[in-house]
């Protein structure tokens, strides 16, 4: 806008003062604008409301600037388009029919007080551009539906392919039988873990837990209830341990719980108050079994030990656990 009021004082179109005092507006206008951005204004304050506040200062300087230079019709009407255009692209239809009004009673009140002051205005001239200029604002606030729904409709695209990006990570991440952390994630995770206890100077424990006699259960009642109780073992399991702890499922009937910021010991609590948790599943009997029971190995992270090597050492103690006689922990 201030280079078309420059251009149009260069070829005498508008006065050089109400020229010069209208690029000063405009920049100041810019400024308040930039400057209540920096400020948060415009977080506090509705885009569109803000937007219709700009609005109406953009018509109350053109219609000043119509009255100041009475000459310069031929850089005020692409000036008033240049608003309109804004107004379509950033308010609703009400908000720009508001904001019209106020620039055509604007522009009007000018035009008059022009030819009131002695200008040579003729009547019908004055008219036509009050008119025209309620036709062109009557006719963006028609069009002004047009970019909304299309930038609502975008927008709608956008969250419904985000939330699809996520639901993809958050699939990725679980196991899909038991709801639990996958084996993928499990062994991310690990590394990461391993890392901030390398950096931290933090414990880092794990436990290999081992769901006991699946097998018969899925001999005895089928498939189906092995299922049941892998996502039964998987809720407990879940429910004992803490939020930081990760838990998730190794594959078949085997489970990893990564506990960080605790020692060998206070795993070993951990394990225990798990197995209890999976004692308390019931399921049907199955060789005179009535509850779930588990199997766990415990260890603790030694500091320069590869997640492989962990895990083996993990492995070695669930062995050992099972050796003993199952339905019970182990701590090495």
């Amino acid at each position: 806008m201030s280079l078309l009021l420059a251009l149009g004082a260069a070829l005498g179109q508008v006065r050089a003062a109400p020229a010069a005092a209208g690029c000063a507006l405009l920049a100041a206008l810019a400024a308040a604008s930039f400057w209540a951005a920096r400020k948060g204004l415009g977080a506090r304050l509705p885009l569109e409301r803000w937007a219709a506040t700009e609005l109406v200062a953009l018509a109350a300087l053109l219609a000043w600037l119509t009255y100041a230079s009475s000459n310069a019709l031929a850089v005020v009407a692409p000036l008033y388009g240049i608003a309109m255009l804004y107004g379509v692209l950033m308010l609703d239809r009400t908000r720009l029919v508001l904001a019209a009004a106020v620039a055509v009673v604007l522009h009007g009140t000018a035009l008059f007080m022009l030819a009131d002051s002695g200008h040579r205005v003729g009547l019908a001239a004055l008219w036509t551009q009050v008119l025209g200029l309620a036709i062109g604002f009557g006719w963006c606030a028609l069009a002004s539906g047009v970019p909304r729904r299309q930038q609502q409709r975008l927008a709608r695209a956008r969250r419904a392919l985000h939330d699809a990006a996520e639901d993809a990570r958050e699939g990725a991440r679980r196991d899909a039988l038991t709801g639990s952390y996958s084996r993928a994630y499990l062994a991310e995770a690990l590394e990461r873990e391993i890392a901030r206890a390398e950096r931290l100077d933090k414990p880092l424990a794990l436990a290999r837990i081992d769901l006991d006699r699946l097998g018969a259960i899925n001999a005895a009642h089928g498939a189906a209830a092995g299922d049941v109780a892998l996502r039964r073992f998987a809720a407990a399991a879940t429910h004992a341990l803490r939020d930081v702890d990760v838990f998730g499922r190794l594959g078949g009937k085997e489970f990893l719980a990564l506990m960080p910021d605790t020692d060998l010991a206070g795993a070993a609590v951990a394990a225990e108050r798990l197995r209890a948790a999976a004692a308390g599943e019931p399921l049907p009997e199955t060789a005179g079994r009535r509850h779930l029971s588990c199997t766990a190995g415990v260890v603790q992270h030694r500091r320069g030990e590869i997640a492989r090597l962990l895990l083996a050492r993990a492995d070695g103690a669930l062995n050992a656990a099972k050796a003993g006689g199952r339905d019970r922990v182990v701590a090495l």
